[in-house]
């Protein structure tokens, strides 16, 4: 059964702690600099973890930056206000079940449709998971101002942006506030499980995850009990099994023979009546990713926001039409087969295209 996991954090300038769930003793440092911190650890620059890196880099940087992560949030931490949030740090973890080079197809979706108008990092880490096995995880740290496509300064990015009426040059980077409504977590975490199982699906793994907690979904479980970081470090490293973690090994033999298999059939069901329900069957990696984004983002009614919808509107089109050449094409060279004619003795048949309602009010 695969695996699924989202959670995010915040570094706010001027606080003490700071940073990613998992990370704040790393960054929760005197200087005021906790974002430039997160960086740093996500390229592992200098953590002696290094060898759990797996790839890195950065996407959207204003000129400014000099295509350098690093960089950008030492000026953000320098420049955004007191209380302000410098940066999200997000954490989701990437099936086991995919090859190295799938992960990294799923975890540059899940950039392009949740991310691709703010300057973010990203690292993909691999550590030894606490059963000793691969724990892929894909690392994001986002600043949630969008890219206008305006030249400005690196002060001038992060002040407050022009109020309405005003040139927008005049002032900083506008901010999504959405990022801030309770909701957001959880919509990310469904649209992060819709790209997740087409994925599986998609390379042929009969395994599904599901966003919802496990009272949710209807299990009267209790989640895994964690013993801690030293345990699991004495048993990945050094092979030694305190008390706690040999109850930790009953406990997860007994999950694994008696509850994940009926689980993941339950997930699996919900994946089906999901696709059913959104009319999702394009499970291609363009056809998703526009599905969710177009579903996450409904609310933005910007006008960039409007020219995405009529862009994958247009890619719908164009990819039902090459299905519908390649149908063509297949009935054509089976009649010539089966009657001894050749594809130019067959007259031309037309093209059938459905675009539900929902698809065009998107795009108006």
């Amino acid at each position: 059964m695969a695996m699924f996991h989202v959670s995010v954090d915040r570094i706010v300038k001027g606080q003490s702690d700071g940073g990613a769930t998992g990370f704040a003793h790393y960054i929760a440092r005197q200087q005021m600099d906790h974002a430039t911190q997160h960086a740093r650890y996500l390229t592992r620059a200098s953590h002696p973890e290094r060898h759990d890196l797996v790839a890195a880099g950065h996407a959207h940087l204003p000129a400014w930056a000099h295509e350098d992560p690093a960089h950008f949030f030492t000026m953000a931490d320098r420049y955004e206000r007191q209380g302000g949030i410098v940066g999200r740090t997000w954490e989701m973890a990437l099936p086991r079940e995919l090859t190295p080079v799938q992960r990294q197809e799923l975890a540059d979706d899940i950039r392009a449709t949740f991310f691709h108008r703010h300057p973010h990092a990203w690292a993909l880490h691999n550590p030894v998971a606490r059963d000793g096995g691969e724990q892929p995880h894909l690392h994001v740290l986002v600043n949630e101002r969008v890219m206008d496509g305006i030249d400005r300064s690196a002060q001038r990015f992060f002040r407050r942006a022009a109020t309405q009426g005003r040139d927008p040059a005049d002032g900083g980077a506008r901010k999504d506030l959405s990022w801030n409504w309770g909701t957001r977590v959880m919509e990310l975490r469904a649209g992060c499980a819709t790209l997740t199982n087409a994925a599986l699906e998609r390379h042929g793994h009969a395994v599904s995850v599901s966003h919802e907690t496990l009272r949710a979904r209807g299990h009267d479980r209790a989640p895994e009990v964690d013993q801690g970081g030293k345990a699991r470090y004495l048993h990945a490293r050094r092979g030694i099994e305190t008390r706690g973690w040999q109850e930790t090994l009953a406990q997860r033999a007994v999950l694994h023979r008696d509850y994940l298999p009926f689980e993941n059939e339950l997930n699996r069901d919900a994946w089906r009546t999901q696709q059913q329900r959104e009319h999702l069957h394009d499970l291609s990696r363009e056809a998703v990713i526009d599905h969710v984004r177009a579903r996450f983002w409904a609310h933005d009614h910007s006008l960039e926001r409007r020219r995405e919808r009529e862009q994958a509107l247009m890619r719908a089109l164009d990819r039902e039409y090459a299905r519908g050449q390649e149908r063509q094409h297949t009935r054509h060279h089976e009649r010539g087969q089966t009657h001894g004619l050749s594809l130019d003795d067959i007259p031309a048949g037309g093209l059938h295209v459905h675009i539900h309602a929902h698809d065009l009010e998107m795009a108006r």
